[in-house]
């Protein structure tokens, strides 16, 4: 079996212009695109087909709900890329939860033939409250170290009204594996605006690892959308510059 499960934590550090910095626990999923119809049917309180305390859902993700997402992901990188991924891909995500789901970003990774490297990197953002989804492509080679190259590109998706949109981002990967880590940093000016530091162990898939990790993290989807809501509140109260979405303010000048 190659899906599992990563825990671990997630440290955000805003550096400027003011400074903000918070910490918290997590777990998330790591399955195997081709294992995903079937790997959860010896677990209970755990799906991939239809709904329960835990369980996958298509429509959370990319592309046509109609077409798997297995066949979306080759779509969209070879879309992007001009070349089709051929080898098994790797979904880092967030399941949904007693029914309810927010996950900031996903991460799939499209392996070649053997799985002897990764090929191209799809990170699929979601942004709250304003429930949109937006993927970003990028195409690697394996480091030393079992590190990625680090990727360098615009943002182009609205995320935190706290940053602008005329930021750079410089990403760093680990490939998934024993441990998995993402470095995040965000540009503005040639200032670091904001980093992000996610670090996690594996653990394998059995009934007491899922039902302890429902156990110890109950209310995660909660937990996150609560984070999100009152570090904003923390940051208004810093008097943090504040960017409103840019399709709200391209309707203010319109009217």
């Amino acid at each position: 079996m190659e899906s599992c499960l990563y825990e671990g934590h997630v440290v955000h550090t805003r550096q400027y212009p003011v400074f903000h910095s918070f910490k918290y626990s997590l777990f998330m999923l790591c399955v195997d695109l081709n294992e995903l119809q079937q790997i959860f049917n010896p677990y209970w309180f755990w799906s991939s087909k239809s709904w329960n305390l835990a369980c996958f859902r298509r429509k959370d993700h990319l592309g046509d709900p109609k077409i798997s997402l297995d066949t979306s992901a080759r779509d969209l990188v070879e879309q992007k890329t001009g070349s089709r991924p051929i080898g098994p891909i790797s979904l880092i995500t967030h399941f949904c939860y007693f029914g309810y789901r927010i996950n900031p970003v996903s991460f799939y990774f499209c392996f070649d033939k053997n799985k002897k490297k990764i090929d191209s990197i799809i990170a699929e953002i979601n942004n709250t409250p304003w429930g949109e989804q937006h993927c970003y492509v990028l195409k690697c080679t394996p480091n030393s170290k079992n590190k990625l190259d680090k990727f360098a590109f615009d943002k182009a998706f609205h995320i935190s009204p706290f940053i602008s949109m005329d930021s750079k981002y410089i990403w760093s990967l680990t490939e998934p594996s024993n441990n998995f880590s993402v470095e995040m940093e965000t540009w503005e000016n040639h200032k670091k605006i904001l980093q992000v530091n996610f670090n996690t162990v594996r653990t394998k898939i059995s009934h007491a690892s899922l039902r302890r990790v429902l156990i110890q993290y109950p209310l995660i989807t909660f937990k996150v959308l609560w984070g999100i809501y009152f570090q904003a509140f923390r940051l208004w109260l810093k008097k943090a510059p504040f960017y409103s979405h840019p399709k709200y303010q391209k309707a203010t000048l319109k009217t």
